[in-house]
């Protein structure tokens, strides 16, 4: 067949010929779907042209549409959106050259809504709603609605935090966010809030509350407070996280979605489960009594019988249900899910001595231990949330609500331990199966009200219990491993028992008392208040010790039972005097009195002073001759803080920002505990103080339409008496970490920059950007080589960040959403610069994580409009990236001989780094069906 080659010129004239002789239609309709009462752009509005009765084109991301290649003529614009009155508008199209601008404000069908003035016609589930409460509140926030946390892959609150300017997140041994760093503070200088009210931890090993606990599902959107106002709790340096439970609609509310899934490791790996039900709920004391000698038969074996299991899917159910009755004045909303999910961690770890070397240069490392470790861990998640609120008129409100969350968490894990060195233990294999059970749940229930004593007096009230619970029942480690090195043969060698158990409760109220006047032509507002919070802790805690029969009962040949176990004298009675039974009261007891004016049109002031009386009192189980059995701490606070805002156009303001906060020690760190986790042995510290910090902000505020908005700012923060974890040099293993209060005055600063905005119908792009420099100095410990062949020491000081503050933190999430089709897609990156993990008192021998970079990606498809029926998905941590932690040594580590070498290393003899842990988690996937009625 003869080929036909057409020149660039014909090619040229044909295209020409074809674009000026085809007959086509050029004039073009657009505009913004918008609603009338907060200029909100409404996604997924349809327009049609009447004449033809097809839908012609579909709200974008901003509320805009676009229709193309329209003839001329006189049409009939049709807009249409769900709850909302339908709208008609004619055009008129004159030539085919025609853009034709034509908006729309589509008003609620009231008849639908059954609308009442409660929200002011916000969406409080939105962006629009977030964003203004960013712009008119007088503290700086950012702000993830409802909507935003939907489209998220994040599940949790743990990990929906880290996409929130300036924050990083600490991983648990799942790979899942569990505790946030705020501009370089960690999780000890926050605080977290339910719609205003503080929640307990019920964490055994310390006060703060677990945001992994938290499904993202029932919230109405999360804030991140960064700076105080007098009428907040004031123990916060680096910010507050209050969790903002959905709120009674204006209208009927009936969503619903049920999800399954898979981790990628466990595609491939097997996944270690256990009978949790053969477990001992109560210790031999709790069920014999105190003076009872606790036998082997009191600790069932059935627990470290592991069931390997391919391919065990996660699950996710949950809905939410809202109305309003009675006229209107009862809003209803209730809202529950439950999830079940599975995963596996592989972890490397390097156990440090706590001595140091120098035969090859100054305070070289010395390694004890190299462990390989394999995780199995099953978490369930329940959450229940209900609120109440009845309008008995204009002038009184009251609301009362209640939320239940519950993370039970199953987990076994299998570590292989070989000895290092030259020692009598060198080479020496142990294999170490660890089971563990920890229920954990959360409950708050509230009381607010809303009064109008006057024309310009107004009085609210709050009343709020709080409670946090774990047990870690039957807590068993069951220990086996060789007598001579590199021997094949392993014997069983010991077996620990431990319970423990934790309550803390929450009782507290507020008053607060608002005044509006006007001086000299100037809106006032006066506000006074009180609050008093008094909290109880009680932990208890049982650990019991079990010996083989003999030192060479083999694993191969002998099956586990209580036969082979004997168990007597002290070890058999548990630990009823340990410093880990406790009980610790807490009364804290504020006022304050603040005021907001305006100076002229564009000056807006806030300001005041917040005084906090604290009472803390503990005591343990220890012996009465203990000097640190008990203490009694007090200390008195006074807090000012204030604001100045000048509005430079209605879009664009700027915020100069000051407050004065405090950090307190949690209970577990004031009292002298000893408490073992996954690598290391947290001892508390009956001497600390608690921290001080003087708080400066700047912030740039542009939010140039009611979607976008960019934020622009820096901030420093002095800080006195920092507290962070140290390995302790008196203790025979550096596994040991102890809080201090760093002797010097430390300081964090940075800048942030946050942005929103939607490019066109179909994308949008967010993200931010934080510089965070931080400093402390401390004196370490240097050991140093002497000319005589020996060693000497001395302290030196060391200036380094504060622990957990991260350089850079980079946040990216494009958007694609096209109505029309019913399709939204998310891609979000994150990037975690390098941080310090823990700090040793050795100089120069932190330990620091590496930068971390994790992409994610979500979507979400309409498959019946008709119905509102969709499917979504999720893939997190798409990269598979690890956690790696590093050393530093200040002189170079040779990686050789017998005696020195480290596995796990980059190849080279001399490192100038030290590989001391990585995890990895694996992807893990999503994909569930959502109905909105």
């Amino acid at each position: 067949m003869k080929k036909i080659f057409l020149s660039p010129l014909k090619l040229l004239f044909v295209f020409l010929s074809v674009i000026t002789f085809t007959p086509i239609f050029s004039a073009t309709i657009k505009g913004h779907i918008k609603d009338a009462k907060n200029g909100e752009g409404l996604i997924g509005a349809t327009v049609y042209l009447k004449e033809n009765n097809q839908v012609n084109a579909v709200a974008g991301l901003d509320g805009g549409y676009l229709i193309k290649d329209v003839a001329p003529g006189s049409y009939t614009l049709v807009v249409q959106f769900f709850s909302y009155i339908t709208l008609e508008k004619s055009v008129t199209v004159s030539n085919a050259t025609d853009i034709i601008t034509q908006d729309f404000s589509m008003k609620p069908d009231s008849l639908m809504l059954k609308e009442v003035q409660i929200s002011g016609g916000y969406d409080k589930d939105g962006d629009i709603y977030a964003r203004n409460l960013e712009k008119n509140n007088d503290y700086l926030l950012n702000i993830l609605s409802a909507k935003t946390m939907q489209l998220l892959p994040d599940v949790t609150v743990g990990d929906v935090l880290q996409r929130v300017s300036g924050v990083v997140t600490q991983k648990s041994v799942t790979g899942g966010g569990q505790y946030a760093v705020i501009r370089g503070m960690e999780k000890r200088y926050n605080y977290v809030t339910v719609n205003g009210v503080k929640v307990p931890s019920p964490d055994y090993e310390n006060d703060y509350v677990p945001m992994d606990m938290f499904p993202s599902q029932i919230l109405g959107r999360l804030e991140v407070i960064k700076t105080l106002r007098p009428d907040m709790e004031g123990d916060a340096i680096g910010g507050v996280m209050n969790l903002v439970l959905k709120d009674s609609p204006d209208y009927l509310l009936l969503n619903a979605e049920v999800s399954t899934g898979y981790n990628q490791t466990l595609l491939n790996n097997s996944f270690n489960s256990f009978n949790a039900s053969s477990i001992n709920p109560k210790s031999p004391e709790a069920i014999y009594g105190p003076t009872c000698s606790a036998t082997p038969a009191n600790f069932p074996t059935q627990p470290f019988t592991y069931t390997p299991e391919k391919g065990v899917p996660n699950g996710s159910a949950g809905f939410t249900f809202g109305d309003r009755y009675f006229n209107n004045k009862l809003g209803v909303i209730l809202s529950a899910l439950y999830e079940n999910d599975f995963s596996q961690t592989k972890a490397f770890f390097i156990t440090p001595d706590p001595q140091t070397q120098t035969t090859e240069g100054p305070n070289t490392p010395i390694f004890d231990d190299v462990e390989n470790r394999v995780y199995s861990t099953q978490q369930t998640r329940e959450a229940a949330h209900l609120k109440l609120d009845y309008n008995f008129n204009s002038k009184h409100k009251i609301s009362f609500y209640t939320v239940y969350v519950d993370m039970n968490q199953y987990r076994t894990d299998f570590k292989t331990d070989t000895s290092l060195g030259t020692g009598s233990g060198a080479g020496l294999t142990s294999l170490n199966y660890e089971t563990k059970v920890t229920l954990e749940n959360i409950y708050n229930a509230t009381l607010q009200g809303q009064d109008s004593l006057a024309h310009n007096l107004a009085l609210d009230w709050t009343g709020a219990y709080s409670r946090g619970f774990s047990n870690t029942p039957d807590w068993g480690t069951l220990s086996t491993g060789n007598t001579s090195a590199y021997s094949n043969t392993i014997y069983y060698s010991g077996w620990t028992g431990r319970w423990w158990q934790n309550t803390d409760q929450d009782f507290s109220g507020f008053l607060n008392l608002n005044y509006k006047t006007n001086i000299f032509g100037q809106d006032v507002k006066f506000k006074v208040g009180t609050m008093n919070s008094d909290k109880n802790r009680v932990d208890e805690y049982e650990d019991y010790s079990l010996n083989p029969t003999s030192p060479t009962i083999p694993v191969a040949t002998t099956p586990l039972s209580d036969n082979i176990w004997t168990i007597s004298g002290a070890e058999a009675m548990g630990t009823p005097q340990s410093a880990n039974n406790y009980t610790v009261e807490e009364d804290i007891t504020a006022v304050y009195g603040m005021v907001n004016f305006n100076i002229g049109p564009k000056i807006e002031v806030m300001g005041g002073l917040r005084g906090e009386n604290t009472l803390i009192n503990y005591n343990t189980a220890l012996p009465t001759d203990v000097a640190a059995q008990y203490a009694d701490i007090h200390y008195i606070d006074y807090l000012p803080s204030g604001e100045i805002k000048y509005n430079l156009t209605d879009k664009q303001a700027i915020r100069l920002s000051y407050f004065s906060s405090i950090a307190r020690p949690n209970f577990n760190e004031l009292v002298p505990i000893d408490v073992p986790g996954d690598y290391y042995t947290t001892v508390g510290n009956p001497e600390l103080l608690h921290t001080q910090a003087q708080n400066y902000d700047l912030r740039y505020e542009f939010f140039p339409n009611s979607t976008d908005e960019l934020l622009a700012g820096v901030f420093y923060k002095n800080i006195i008496d920092p507290i962070e974890y140290t390995f302790l040099r008196y203790k025979t293993s550096s596994q040991y970490l102890e809080p201090v209060n760093d002797t010097n005055k430390a300081f964090s600063e940075g800048f942030e920059l946050q942005f929103v905005h939607y490019f066109n119908r179909n994308f949008a792009v967010s993200g931010n950007y934080t510089y965070t420099k931080s400093q402390t100095t401390v004196p370490d410990e240097y050991y140093y080589p002497t000319a005589s062949g020996g060693q000497s020491v001395e302290l030196k000081n060391e200036t380094r960040p504060l622990q957990g503050q991260a350089n850079n933190l980079a946040n990216l999430s494009v958007i694609y959403d096209d109505p029309k089709i019913g399709l939204k897609i998310m891609v979000a990156g994150v990037y975690t610069g390098k941080l310090i993990f823990a700090t040793s008192p050795l100089y120069g021998l932190d330990l620091w994580q590496l930068p971390q970079e994790r992409l994610d990606l979500s979507f979400e498809k309409t498959l019946s409009k008709k119905i509102r029926l969709s499917i979504f998905g999720k893939v997190t941590n798409i990269l598979n990236t690890p956690l790696e932690i590093y050393e530093y040594p200040p002189s170079p580590y040779y990686n050789v001989g017998f005696a020195n070498y480290v596995p796990g290393q980059a190849s080279g003899a001399l490192l100038s780094s030290i590989l001391q842990e990585k995890e990895t988690y694996g992807q893990t996937y999503w994909l569930g069906i959502r109905y909105k009625f």
